[in-house]
């Protein structure tokens, strides 16, 4: 209300005519009433009024509509209220009141109504709009106000105290508040570079002054606002009259004249010739500069010019300004304060020849101060008041995370001086305007990587020292952005720098060896060879992230692959099978690789560990798109989770149970190669205790025995594992491995086996058979004859009384040849220890129905065999050995009747004829009664 107040008397100051013209108006409406009556009966009633009055209702409804129809448009685009429609509206509005009931006219009522006429419709409600719209358009702006601006302005807040630039500010303003001379003006530069902090002194400068009451004219002069040097000249003294002449009356036309001296013009107006002419009259013989001089200094005037930022100027501006402070404008009690990047402003005059541009500043400036530039520990604390936020606020981490102060605070080089701090960033942003420029652009980047939802694909630690390499060595930024390989050499999808990497930016850029110590920094920072991030820059996948704002389409990202996890089975495949067709043919298993390494490395990233992926995520993902319908998809990700189990890193119970998980989730048949060597790697790292510690750190207890017992009981792939607990137990049994330092004893294993067959379904496939001959009790050392467990037998026994067609299918086999002719065949090898002896078998072949081709297969085969003295039989160049058995061996078994006729007729008669021994040449059956034959036949 108090300052209300003196604006209200401070235009009555400044606009005296028209508050005198305002209220003369005003009382002449009652000073002057009949003359007034008389003018608007002329004007208005008589000619207009007197003849609209039938239609006047209809009309004022015409006006009304027009009117709200105005406002309604209008209010939708005003940002601002219109003071002048304000003004007139509430004229109109006032004069019509008086005339309203000054019962001088009728007026037409509105519908007979004698309170309410036509006019008043228009009138009145004129005035509410406007009133309506005010208001709205007030209460819209301060719906605007309370929008906080995401990105900050470049200004210099709250820095200037930590240099003590405030004491340094009072002293200066106690000391210059004395320096006001009668011969001459007073000057004083304040120079620094750019964002050091000038314009905050001068306006602590300003401020102190305003309050001084010692002091009347405080003007700040703005040069840059002028395009022209005349314009400069023009404004500066039109600026410095009208402070003036508020003190000093009479002093217009001085300035004036003194002005159109400068600028050699004179105005054409007719009000200024006459003044000229009363000026000629009475200062025929003064110079308009020594009559301002005179007058200053007679009424010591004390006026203070501050003139900011000269350096934003070209150099014939910037030599107008300082011929303004030191000749054209030196006045007496006047002080100039100027603030100016000095280094700017020297080099502009030095390249328009002044040779000497320090000393050539001297002479315009009484004394200069100098800012120091922000100390090195001052900008690390403004980047990381900013950055903090920023980065918890895109990548969700919190904001004392003590990576964020890694990067801010990084010293490539830690010196000796625990003062001074070598750190890297504050050497390219020098000032808190760099801090706050940088942190902008920042956090524009960071802002569409986070609406795009890729953040997480990219490491803020690396996107930190990229922007600052491209904050101020862009030539270098925009190498690594369009041609990498011309500092960077590509190893194993990694990039690393080039040994002559630095060679090279010598000769392409002309950098002094600071710059170059920058770049060569900030480049071993984001291409160290240590450094195990997935997501890293020198990462050949994660590269092209970092120097664009959206990743490309065609890229599969960690947040699209994750999402899939949370969706339900059906959708999450059908989504899988969708982003499958519209990504780079890899994409699966390239990005399923990046996930688990980034899981189970030892230095994972932490923000996407904790916040983005967790065992629960990571196998319900992988569960869902091992069971896609598209074959390639289930390979890439066999292919991504195979190379976890080839290194087979866990750090802890969780990361070892999701491994053990996705073993259960490959398919094997993809990899058949590599089957036994990954099982016996996982078993004898989850076995034995010292791999177990060894990888966790601690001693193993019951939580990790209990963790691997569950997992070999429960395995989706017991085939796999019961031949690799076999050759495990085997180790043992020899003494590769100590018995002593195994996590489950040997006889635990050998019942785990045993189990598997008990849960196998079909006891009866290859699969059935192969878990049947691993349960073993025990090998005899020296034979090496393989002894299966009697339960396994029993089991087994049973299942083939149940279903012998189905064991004769698969009774006899053959040897391990790749000759087609030639191979042996025998029967399944522990047929005697299912039945307990060669008769039992053959009591229950016998019983077995003659009908079948298996059995009738089995029956021919086991009277060869039987003949054989129970030996494999062999064939040697006598037809595709398979063919023989898919015929049941009928041709084998007419070949042996022949050789049983053979034996009969030599046992009976002692000899045989000619033609038998023919016949006996002629038969290709290599079985053990031929050879009998043969020895009674030597032996006669």
């Amino acid at each position: 209300m108090k300052s209300k107040v003196i604006d209200f008397f401070k235009s009555i100051g400044d606009f005296p005519f028209m508050w005198l013209c305002s209220i003369t108006l005003i009382a002449s409406f009652f000073i002057f009433e009949d003359w007034w009556v008389n003018r608007i009966n002329i004007i208005w009633v008589y000619p207009i009024a007197s003849h609209i009055k039938d239609g006047a209702s209809w009309l004022s409804i015409i006006y009304l509509f027009i009117i709200v129809i105005y406002y309604f448009c209008d209010a939708r685009k005003s940002e601002t209220i219109n003071k002048n429609r304000c003004t007139v509206v509430l004229i109109c509005t006032f004069i019509y009141v008086l005339c309203r009931y000054s019962d001088n006219w009728n007026y037409t009522l509105f519908f007979y109504n004698p309170y309410f006429a036509c006019s008043d419709l228009v009138v009145y409600l004129s005035l509410i709009c406007e009133i309506v719209q005010c208001v709205f358009i007030v209460c819209r702006n301060k719906s605007k106000e309370n929008v906080l601006p995401e990105l900050e302005i470049e200004k210099t807040h709250g820095v200037a105290d930590t240099y003590n630039r405030h004491c340094l500010c009072e002293s200066t303003y106690n000391t210059l508040r004395t320096s006001f001379y009668e011969e001459s003006s007073f000057t004083l530069s304040i120079t620094g570079t750019w964002g050091s902090g000038k314009t905050t002194f001068i306006t602590k400068l300003k401020d102190m002054y305003d309050k001084d009451n010692t002091v009347k004219s405080v003007i700040n002069f703005e040069p840059w606002k002028n395009d022209t040097s005349e314009s400069i000249i023009r404004c500066f003294f039109t600026l410095l009259r009208n402070e003036l002449r508020i003190y000093i009356p009479n002093i217009s036309s001085t300035f004036d004249e003194y002005i159109e001296l400068l600028l050699d013009k004179e105005t054409e107006r007719l009000f200024k010739t006459i003044c000229r002419f009363f000026y000629y009259l009475s200062h025929r013989k003064s110079n308009p500069y020594d009559l301002i001089c005179n007058k200053l200094a007679k009424t010591k005037h004390k006026t203070v010019i501050f003139i900011d930022d000269i350096d934003r100027l070209n150099v014939e501006e910037i030599k107008e300004v300082l011929r303004l402070i030191r000749n054209t404008a030196n006045f007496p009690f006047v002080q100039f304060i100027v603030a100016y990047d000095k280094r700017y402003v020297c080099s502009a005059l030095s390249n328009c020849g002044i040779s000497n541009s320090d000393l050539y500043l001297e002479k315009f400036f009484n004394v200069d101060i100098a800012l120091p530039k922000s100390e090195n520990r001052i900008i690390c604390e403004e980047l990381y008041t900013r950055f903090k936020k920023t980065i918890a606020e895109i990548w969700n981490i919190k904001q004392d995370d003590l990576r964020i102060k890694n990067i801010i605070y990084y010293a490539p080089e830690r010196p000796t001086n625990s003062i001074i701090e070598n750190y890297l960033a504050p050497q390219i942003l020098n000032t808190i305007r760099d801090v706050i420029r940088f942190h902008n652009s920042f956090y524009i980047l960071a802002k569409a990587y986070k609406n795009e939802k890729n953040e997480n694909e990219i490491e803020f630690q690396n996107l930190f020292f990229l922007e600052l390499l491209r904050y101020r060595y862009d030539n270098v930024y925009t190498i690594l952005a369009n041609n990498p390989f011309g500092l960077l050499l590509l190893q194993n999808n990694i990039f690393a720098l080039k040994k002559d990497y630095i060679e090279t930016i010598n000769k392409l850029f002309s950098y002094k060896k600071l710059d170059i110590d920058i770049i060569k920094n900030i480049l071993i920072y984001l291409f160290k060879p240590n450094d195990n991030k997935i997501n890293g820059v020198y990462n050949l996948r994660s590269y092209n992230k970092y120097f664009m704002y959206r990743l490309d389409d065609k890229i599969l990202t960690i947040s699209e692959l994750l999402a899939l996890a949370d969706k339900k089975e059906d959708d999450a495949i059908k989504m899988a099978e969708d982003l499958y067709k519209k990504k780079y043919l890899l994409e699966f298993e390239n990005q399923l690789n990046e996930i688990l390494i980034l899981f189970f490395s030892p230095n994972e990233n932490p923000i996407n560990k904790s916040n983005l992926i967790d065992c629960t995520k990571i196998y319900s993902l992988l569960s869902k798109i091992v069971k896609s319908n598209i074959k390639e998809i289930r390979r890439q990700a066999s292919n991504a989770m195979i190379e976890s189990l080839k290194i087979f890193n866990f750090a802890d119970k969780e990361q070892l149970s999701l491994l053990l998980n996705i073993f259960n989730l490959v398919d094997f048949n993809y990899f058949g190669h590599l089957q036994s060597r990954i099982v016996n790697f996982l078993l004898r790292t989850i076995l034995i205790k010292k791999e177990l510690s060894n990888k966790f750190g601690h001693e193993i207890g019951d939580n990790e025995y209990r963790l691997v017992y569950n997992f070999l009981m429960n395995t989706t792939h017991p085939e796999l594992i019961s031949s690799g607990i076999c050759s495990f137990i085997e180790d043992v049994n020899i003494g590769a491995i100590d018995n002593a330092k195994i996590l489950i004893e040997t006889s635990v294993l050998s019942d785990i086996l045993l189990k598997y067959f008990e849960n196998e379904q079909d006891k009866l496939s290859d699969r059935g058979f192969s878990l049947f001959y691993n349960c073993i009790e025990k090998i005899e050392p020296f034979t090496m004859r393989v002894h299966l467990k009697k339960e396994a037998l029993n089991i087994m026994k049973s299942v083939v009384i149940n279903n012998p067609t189905r064991y004769f299918k698969k009774f006899i086999r053959t040897g391990l040849s790749t000759n087609s002719e030639i191979n042996t065949v025998s029967p399944e090898p522990f047929y005697a220890d299912i039945f307990c002896g060669i008769d039992e078998f053959e009591k229950f072949l016998k019983n077995c129905d003659i009908r079948s081709e298996y059995v009738v297969r089995v029956n021919n085969f086991w009277e060869l065999y039987k003949n054989n003295g129970y030996n494999p039989i062999r064939f040697s160049n006598q037809g595709d050995v398979k063919e023989k058995i898919n015929n049941s061996f009928k041709t084998e078994i007419a070949l042996l009747n022949q050789l049983k006729e053979i034996m009969k007729y030599l046992e009976v008669n002692g000899h045989l004829t000619n033609e038998l021994k023919s016949l006996l040449e002629r038969n290709t059956l290599q079985i053990e009664l031929k050879d009998k034959i043969y020895e009674k036949l030597n032996r006669i």
